[in-house]
């Protein structure tokens, strides 16, 4: 069994509990482009996507407007929406001791990003950042976790990716590292589970056993 020496996580839905932020954004920008309201169940496939994708579905050749009239909201209401999940800061502290490198690799856009990472005061335990601007192809495609892996110096086979959503499953699945599907995710099970993760969790603390379990023949030594 390949040890884990580096953990890569997704941000939103995964470290960060963004959904209320996400959805409030959404809604807004229907509303004022639209003049209708949008569910919350339409707007969840669309988490862990480019912003600009999902907003050129929505209305096709006029996505960077849409994403302007997001962000303008977005940036308004981020400080006093966003939230951070139980157990994140322990276990990335947990992991940063074990000398595991750490690594966000998200399809949201740097700046945004790294506010929500600062505001908790996360940003110093990650080696690698890859954001929206990182690379030209995007999940659910393989690129940004090569780029993260390449960055970093670590190999897929001693990786683990951790993300909310099947866009990252099949990210990291294509580049190769073993995968952990969180339960607290805003998608449905049966969707991450379609993606066949390595592991699923249910708590973020469990990825310290997890890690400690897979590298348990380096451990004993």
């Amino acid at each position: 069994m390949n040890d884990i020496q580096a953990v890569l996580f997704d941000l939103d839905g995964t470290l960060l509990d963004s959904t209320d932020l996400i959805v409030s954004s959404f809604k807004h920008v229907v509303r004022k482009h639209f003049n209708r309201d949008i569910s919350k169940e339409e707007l969840i496939p669309n988490f862990g996507r480019p912003l600009v994708e999902a907003m050129e579905e929505l209305a096709p050749g006029q996505g960077e407007l849409l994403v302007r009239l997001y962000r303008e909201y977005t940036q308004i209401h981020h400080d006093k929406m966003i939230k951070i999940f139980p157990g994140v800061e322990a276990t990335l502290k947990k992991l940063h001791e074990m000398n595991i490198k750490l690594g966000i690799v998200t399809s949201k856009v740097r700046k945004t990003a790294l506010r929500g990472l600062q505001l908790f005061n996360l940003d110093h335990f990650f080696d690698i950042f890859v954001g929206y601007e990182d690379t030209v192809i995007h999940k659910p495609k393989p690129e940004p976790v090569i780029f993260a892996l390449d960055k970093i110096g670590i190999k897929a086979a001693n990786a683990l990716m951790v993300g909310d959503s099947p866009h990252d499953i099949a990210s990291a699945k294509a580049a190769g590292t073993k995968t952990a599907a969180v339960t607290w995710s805003s998608f449905p099970l049966e969707a991450l589970k379609a993606e066949n993760p390595t592991y699923i969790i249910d708590h973020i603390s469990q990825l310290t056993e997890l890690v400690c379990n897979n590298n348990q023949h380096k451990i004993k030594e």
